[in-house]
């Protein structure tokens, strides 16, 4: 046991040239003792591994057009499904290696709480959407940082989804400056407090 276990650990940061994760040599022994802890971070991990798992299994059976052809699409309708299908798959593939990423760190970090399991578990699905919408707005010309040209292949649909997805805290935080420059009013409000 670590008999400095009260003692700060300095935060190494996101990938840490150290990798010891302020641990002595020979200390293997989880920094988690209670097993409910364990047992959500297990639940967690298969979690986040089942989500990269379905990912290209994804990809593939939209690549093979088995799910359009499950859902009798044809023609175009068949095309504008797998576009989007792309852009979710390629988000959620993204979302899911940052959200396993950070799992990890902040397994190792001795920093995983209960309370970012929300943001764990959800955090996927909305860099699915985002992915999902990002293309949207880049084939209704709305825009304009890509060409609608250069998303015409479903490789590089699904690589800028997989971007947007990866680093979706970033896009959004972009997309609410573009939004507040547009809608936005112009200082920033507080809600009165109770």
């Amino acid at each position: 046991m670590n008999l400095e276990m009260n003692k700060p650990i300095p935060d190494p940061g996101f990938a840490p040239g150290d990798l010891t994760d302020g641990r002595a040599p020979g200390d293997w022994k989880t920094r988690y003792p209670d097993r409910e802890a364990r047992m959500s971070i297990l639940f967690e991990g298969i979690y986040t591994a089942a989500l990269l798992f379905v990912c290209p299994v994804m990809l593939l059976l939209i690549w093979l057009e088995k799910l359009s052809a499950c859902l009798s699409l044809s023609g175009n309708h068949s095309e504008t499904f797998c576009r989007y299908a792309y852009a979710w798959s390629g988000g959620l593939l993204g979302g899911t290696l940052y959200a396993l990423k950070w799992l990890y760190h902040s397994v190792a970090h001795w920093q995983w709480n209960r309370d970012r399991r929300l943001w764990r578990l959800l955090a996927p699905h909305l860099s699915a959407a985002l992915a999902f919408v990002f293309i949207c707005m880049i084939d209704s010309d709305l825009f304009l940082i890509f060409e609608r040209e250069a998303i015409e292949k479903p490789v590089a649909i699904v690589s800028v989804a997989f971007l947007i997805g990866y680093f979706s805290d970033t896009a959004l935080a972009k997309m609410s400056e573009i939004a507040m420059s547009l809608f936005g009013t112009k200082g920033k409000y507080s809600t009165p407090s109770q």
